[in-house]
């Protein structure tokens, strides 16, 4: 697997109609996560290829969504399944963050909502613009991908000699027809660039409704918006939360430790992470703050030893908070190693190390 595609992959939206045939796994559902609050939830990927959730706050003069999904196909539905429940336009479309499995479909808004405005920060509405191409690129390696997954499995053995085990080969199977079904979509994506950017807050109002656009910190990325409905007491957090297991990818470890902190400052009792279900108290988030705050110190401590990357990363444990996330699901442990744990032990010994050389 290459790394330019490793790292897509882990970040990819995966989001399909519940009837294909396919990727059966890759279904949405939505829920009612309070008075005209509704969350398209996906259902949890066993592979690489993830999905983010999209959410919908209703006002009485217009709707409210933070991010659009990775499938233009999907973004359909949920533009369908929107004018269900109302016949209120989409005046904002808000993204968290700039990876592009929360962006893609955002041209079937602007399709369906011509005068939608695009909100971000001002970092995200640049990376938008620089980053996120390059990785959208880098997912024309998918199909060469699936092809070295489908000679692994024939050979028994992964990339780097190991032998597959059964539940290796279903995992790789799994992951190559979500790659075929994904290829097609990324064809679709139309770039539509936020224009509407904010440094640190922007209120927005949905008639009697009021929607607060934050920037609290650094964390999953360097742009990180969250969206506060006080009326509800929800906030959308992006991917500063991801259940079951944290992405890691880009991060600021550090800074993301006091950024979860200030959100539990907002005073929401439900939280609506960028992956996963909908979080009816802080303890998901308090998982993902000590699980931080872990390897910082143990990185730390290596660092203070001198110790080179590939020393730091096997001195690193990790295995109890492996357990707190995975359990013993084969699938949520690849995630958490190759999402969080790689990345996450790398970035804060380079955070450290940098800090140590000012």
């Amino acid at each position: 697997m290459t790394k330019s595609f490793r790292a897509i992959a882990v970040l990819c939206v995966f989001l399909p109609l519940a009837k294909a045939e396919n990727a059966p796994k890759h279904t949405y559902q939505a829920v009612n996560v309070a008075d005209g609050i509704v969350a398209f939830i996906a259902s949890e990927s066993n592979t690489g290829v993830v999905s983010g959730n999209c959410i919908a706050v209703i006002g009485d003069d217009g709707v409210l969504v933070v991010d659009s999904t990775n499938f233009p196909s999907h973004a359909r539905q949920i533009v369908s399944d929107i004018k269900k429940i109302t016949n209120q336009p989409v005046r904002f479309l808000v993204h968290t963050h700039w990876h592009p499995d929360h962006l893609m479909g955002d041209g079937e808004f602007r399709a369906a909502y011509p005068g939608v405005a695009i909100v971000s920060t001002n970092f995200t509405q640049k990376a938008i613009g620089e980053l996120a191409p390059k990785y959208i690129k880098g997912l024309a390696q998918g199909a060469a991908y699936a092809a070295s997954l489908r000679k692994q499995i024939a050979d028994g053995k992964s990339d780097t000699g190991k032998t597959l085990t059964g539940a290796d080969k279903k995992y790789l199977t799994d992951f190559i027809r979500s790659i075929e079904f994904a290829l097609p979509e990324y064809q679709q994506y139309k770039e539509v660039l936020p224009n509407v950017a904010f440094e640190n807050s922007l209120t927005l109002h949905l008639g009697k409704r009021e929607v607060r656009v934050l920037f609290l910190g650094r964390g999953n990325t360097g742009g990180d918006a969250v969206i506060s409905v006080p009326d509800a007491k929800v906030v959308m957090t992006g991917d500063l939360l991801v259940w079951p297991t944290p992405y890691s990818y880009g991060s600021y470890l550090s800074e993301w430790v006091e950024t979860l902190h200030r959100l539990t400052n907002l005073g929401a009792t439900t939280f609506v992470p960028g992956h996963g279900p909908v979080q009816h108290d802080d303890s998901y988030l308090r998982l993902v703050s000590d699980a931080l705050q872990s390897v910082l110190s143990q990185v730390r401590t290596a660092v203070a030893k001198h110790q080179s990357l590939e020393e730091t990363r096997k001195q690193v444990d990790l295995s109890d908070f492996k357990k707190k996330f995975c359990g013993d699901d084969h699938d949520r442990e690849i995630a958490f190693q190759m999402g969080f744990a790689d990345q996450a032990i790398e970035r804060a010994y380079e955070e450290i190390r940098f800090s140590n050389e000012d």
